[in-house]
């Protein structure tokens, strides 16, 4: 049922291509519509009022951007900036609001959204407890597994870099550079700029698990 509510904001929607670097919403605008991501990788980033920005998380394909301020109608909470190049297709607020209203799946679609939204908050400040090391090791492994393509060398995540990959897990670039090494050193992850790659994901969780203990 999730699928068919997604293929019906497909067919009123308008797709639209964008490229890294692109801000496909801007904090502070207005809620106009809502973005289904069909292929790429984007970050939500926060804005303080003193101008400060953190990033809150990444988002991929099979993720609604932007429908809580459609419902709530409240302006833009935070910028999403594309990391990758990709295609999303833009649903009207009015078109998103009346499909969630009238079709069952559509509105089933949102809560499952909301439903992964949850676990992966939860698994973030799960994630916090931990030292930087094994919280970056969690966050790489959950992302590669959730926006990542397998491939026969393991699993490969793109458009990450180190600066948003500190800021979403709380932690110096410094430290992360650091933890970084610890895992490519143990095997665990390879990477390159904006590239990052988990050989053996089985092993790298299972570091994870002993480093909880």
């Amino acid at each position: 049922m999730v699928s068919q509510g997604w293929d019906r904001l497909l067919d009123v929607g308008r797709a639209t291509a964008f490229r890294r670097g692109q801000y496909l919403i801007m904090a502070g605008s207005t809620s106009e519509d809502v973005l289904l991501i069909e292929q790429g990788v984007v970050k939500a980033v926060l804005v303080a009022r003193d101008g400060a920005e953190s990033v809150a998380g990444f988002l991929g394909a099979g993720d609604l951007v932007g429908e809580i301020g459609v419902m709530s109608g409240q302006p833009r909470s935070a910028h999403i900036v594309a990391l990758t190049s990709g295609r999303a297709i833009r649903v009207s607020s009015r078109e998103f609001l009346r499909m969630r209203s009238e079709h069952r799946d559509v509105l089933r679609l949102v809560d499952e959204v909301w439903h992964r939204r949850q676990r992966q908050s939860d698994e973030r400040q799960l994630a916090l407890t931990r030292d930087v090391t094994s919280r970056l090791a969690m966050s790489l492994l959950r992302w590669a597994r959730d926006l990542g393509e397998p491939t026969p060398g393991g699993l490969l995540m793109r458009g990450i870099s180190q600066r948003d990959t500190a800021q979403a897990i709380a932690a110096s670039e410094k430290s992360v550079e650091a933890a970084l090494r610890v895992l490519r050193s143990a095997g665990m992850v390879k990477t390159w700029r904006l590239t990052y790659l988990i050989p053996a994901p089985a092993l790298l969780e299972a570091r994870i698990g002993r480093s909880g203990r």
